[in-house]
């Protein structure tokens, strides 16, 4: 019986925080440790192996893919300088964003180009260390996946990587199906059902939280907007907000099952941000049965088609407009919902995965 091929897994992004890049790694994961299970990807070919400095703190359950910790160097430096002579002759996969700069025997994934898109979004050393990794891992690797076409399209744009050579993944969203709701979390904002908008924001200007605010005034809206995110209204001082309107309730963090209800209880969703590489809220509202607004920039036109209502992020009166409609016309959120269902079944978890492995088992 021939040995079987041992394929290193970049596993750092697991010790992150869960944001979109991590749910992506997560996600694309549980699919392969599936697919191993059902003989979609032959198990006895190829052996898994995860690499990373240390144990995450949310350990997945694999049946099929094995955890090495190793090195002793941390973040970037572990990344740049231990993952690529650990895995000297062997084929690396990186799902995270980032990659060893000057491995060629490698699959690198890219989320997004936010960082030449929108650098004033990000610090001065992240702008340097990513504008330094990024653009060598792409051109070194033996095949480069994009979550959008959008993304995609950036590549080419910023790097010359044309788009015939990379492999358009896409995301999904039918994690948020896999937690309970929690609706008593609405009585604990005193919230009704139906008669809220939600929206989900941090600190990153990005996510352009401002123009909300800015929004529901123009809009003269008067139903409660519930903003997920963040630990302490004050947060948002550093962006010209001193004090939050009284119609807008900060509910902070909050855990899956109570977003989950809040997403399945709002009016409607509220996503103008500027960049997005994919855009996980949009979807994970469609996905619950909640109408959208969401910006026209980016990939998210890919994630909701024809089923949100869009606005210029950088036009607060398109945003309010938009707002009024959402409010005022039951029968157009009902509309969004029919087409959110269908929009968002185009997607799952088991496609992303399975184009991602076909298209490294090329390489193979």
């Amino acid at each position: 019986m021939p040995k079987r091929r041992t394929i290193y897994i970049n596993a750092r992004f697991l010790t992150a925080p869960l944001t979109g890049i991590q749910r992506f790694g997560r996600e694309v994961l549980r699919e392969w440790d599936n697919m191993i299970q059902e003989g979609a990807i032959n198990g006895s070919q190829f052996r898994f192996i995860l690499l990373s400095p240390t144990i995450p703190s949310d350990m997945p359950s694999y049946r099929h893919l094995d955890l090495q910790i190793m090195g002793r160097l941390r973040s970037h430096l572990w990344e740049q300088i231990s993952l690529p002579l650990f895995t000297r002759g062997h084929f690396l996969i990186n799902l995270g964003n980032t990659a060893p700069a000057f491995k060629k025997e490698q699959a690198v994934s890219i989320m997004d180009l936010q960082v030449w898109a929108r650098p004033s979004t990000h610090s001065f050393f992240f702008n340097r260390v990513y504008g330094f990794i990024v653009p060598r891992a792409v051109r070194n690797a033996r095949t480069v996946l994009a979550i959008s076409n959008s993304t995609s399209l950036e590549l080419e744009k910023w790097f010359q990587h044309p788009t015939s050579e990379t492999t358009v993944t896409c995301c999904s969203h039918e994690h948020v199906l896999r937690t309970p709701s929690q609706p008593d979390c609405l009585a604990k904002h005193n919230l009704l059902a139906d008669n809220f908008l939600l929206a989900v924001s941090s600190l990153n200007p990005n996510k352009n939280f401002l123009a909300i605010l800015q929004a529901t005034k123009e809009a003269d809206i008067h139903i409660p907007f519930v903003i997920v995110g963040g630990t302490n209204p004050k947060v948002f001082a550093g962006q010209g907000i001193d004090a939050l309107p009284k119609e807008v309730i900060h509910v902070g963090r909050v855990s899956d099952g109570e977003l989950r209800a809040l997403y399945e209880n709002a009016l409607g969703f509220v996503y103008p941000s500027f960049y997005e590489g994919w855009g996980l809220p949009p979807g994970e509202a469609m996905q619950l049965g909640c109408p959208v607004i969401s910006s026209h920039t980016s990939s998210l036109p890919e994630v909701c088609g024809d089923a949100a209502l869009y606005c210029d992020p950088a036009d607060v009166s398109s945003l309010a407009a938009q707002l009024k409609r959402l409010v005022n016309e039951p029968a157009l959120r009902d509309e969004l919902r029919e087409k959110g269902k269908k929009q968002i079944a185009r997607f799952s978890w088991r496609k992303s995965a399975q184009r991602a492995w076909q298209a490294i088992e090329a390489c193979l």
